[in-house]
C-alpha cells in the first residue's frame, strides 16, 4: 500500500474505527444505515450512528477494493473481503442483493472481526489445563487418548509428533485464537507455511512463509489449487490451512490424499462428528464424484485430533479433544 493510499484509508476509516477500536469489542456489524451493532463477551448491543450512511459504506468498499486490487461493483460483484489496518477482518455485501425492510431496493451487510494483538490467549483460557480432564466432558464420553491420559498432554503430544489437528466450533468461539495458542507447541526448528484468505495466524517460528488468497474477485488469479500445488514443493514440515470452506476444501482434500499428514485447519461445526460431516458437505459442493464411505474414512483418518470449542456464558471452553473414530456414525448421518 502506498503512503497516499494508506493515508486515504486512514481518513476513510475514522468514523468506523470509533466502534471496532473500542476496548473489549469482538465484532462490529452493520445491517442498515445509521445503526451499528457491537459485540462483547456479554453479547450484542446496538446504537445509533448517523455518520454510517449507505453512501459512506459504498465509498469505503470502493476504496478498499481499489487498494487491495479487487473487482468490486455493487450491481455486478457486490462482495468484498479485506483486512483493515491493525489486522481487523472486514466482510461486506452491499447493493440490491441485501434488503432490511420489505420495501427496500438495496442495502448493506457489514461485519468486522476485531483483532486484538495485545491480548495473547493460552490453552488455559479455553479451560484446557495440564493434568486436568475437560470440565464439560459428558460422563458417558469415550476417552480415546494416545500420548497421555489427560487431554492437554495428549493434544500437545499429537502436535509435537506432527499429527494433523482440526479445530471445530461455531462462529465466534475463537477457533483461530485457539489455533494461535496451539501453534506455539509446534517445535521451533520446523518450517511452517500458512495458507489463508486473511492473515490471522501468528507464528513464533523464524522459518515460515505466509500465503494469502482472496476469497473474492481480484486482479490476482491465483487460487487455492494453484497455491497448494506449490506449497508441497516449498518443503514445509507443517501446513496451516486456516478455515475450511467450499472454496478450498477440494485442494485440502487432495493434500490429505498425497501423503502430507502434518497440517492444521479450522471448521464451522457443533461437534467432532459434525466437523467430519461439514468437511464432506463442503466437498460435495464442488461436484466431485466421490464414494461417501471412502471419502469420509479418508477425512476421519487424516486428522490425528479434532478439538471442539463451545461458548458458555461468555466463556470459550474446550469440550472435546477427540481421536477420530466416527466413520460409521457420520456415514449413517450422511446417507439417511
Amino acid at each position: 500500500m502506498t503512503g497516499l493510499g494508506n493515508e486515504l484509508l486512514h481518513q476513510a476509516l475514522k468514523p468506523l474505527s470509533l466502534y471496532y477500536e473500542r476496548p473489549g469489542i469482538e465484532e462490529v456489524a452493520i445491517n442498515r444505515p445509521n445503526e451499528v451493532w457491537t459485540k462483547t463477551g456479554q453479547g450484542w448491543e446496538s446504537e445509533q450512528a448517523p455518520e454510517i450512511t449507505y453512501k459512506y459504506i459504498l465509498s469505503l468498499c470502493r476504496l478498499l477494493a481499489n487498494i487491495t486490487e479487487q473487482d468490486f461493483d455493487r450491481d455486478r460483484v457486490p462482495i468484498l473481503a479485506a483486512t483493515l489496518p491493525g489486522g481487523h477482518r472486514f466482510q461486506a455485501i452491499i447493493g440490491p442483493n441485501v434488503r432490511y425492510e420489505i420495501a427496500d431496493t438495496h442495502g448493506m451487510a457489514i461485519c468486522i472481526r476485531c483483532f486484538k494483538k495485545e491480548k495473547k490467549f493460552s490453552l488455559a483460557d479455553y479451560m484446557l489445563r495440564p493434568g486436568e480432564e475437560l470440565s464439560d466432558l459428558p460422563d458417558h464420553a469415550v476417552k480415546r487418548r494416545k500420548y497421555a491420559e489427560t487431554p492437554y498432554e495428549d493434544l500437545i503430544g499429537a502436535v509435537e509428533h506432527g499429527e494433523a489437528v482440526l479445530i471445530s466450533g461455531a462462529t465466534a468461539t475463537g477457533k483461530t485464537t485457539f489455533l494461535n495458542a496451539l501453534v506455539e507447541f509446534i517445535p521451533k526448528n520446523r518450517r511452517i507455511i500458512t495458507v489463508e484468505d486473511t492473515r490471522e495466524v501468528l507464528l513464533p517460528h523464524v522459518n515460515r512463509v505466509h500465503l494469502i488468497i482472496s476469497r473474492t474477485s481480484s486482479a490476482n488469479q491465483v487460487s487455492y489449487s494453484h497455491i497448494l500445488d506449490s506449497v508441497v514443493r516449498l518443503t514445509p514440515d507443517a501446513i496451516i490451512c486456516g478455515e475450511i470452506s467450499v472454496g478450498n476444501v477440494k485442494s485440502i482434500y487432495r493434500l490429505m490424499t498425497t501423503g502430507h499428514s502434518n497440517f492444521f485447519a479450522t471448521i464451522h461445526a457443533d461437534s467432532p462428528q459434525m466437523a467430519i460431516k461439514a468437511f464432506w458437505q463442503n466437498l460435495t459442493q464442488n461436484d466431485i464424484n466421490l464414494d461417501p464411505k471412502a471419502a469420509i474414512e479418508i477425512i476421519s483418518m487424516a486428522f490425528g485430533r479434532i478439538v471442539q470449542i463451545d461458548r458458555s456464558s461468555g466463556q470459550r471452553i474446550i469440550t472435546g479433544v477427540e481421536v477420530p473414530d466416527m466413520v460409521e456414525d457420520v456415514l449413517r448421518d450422511v446417507l439417511r
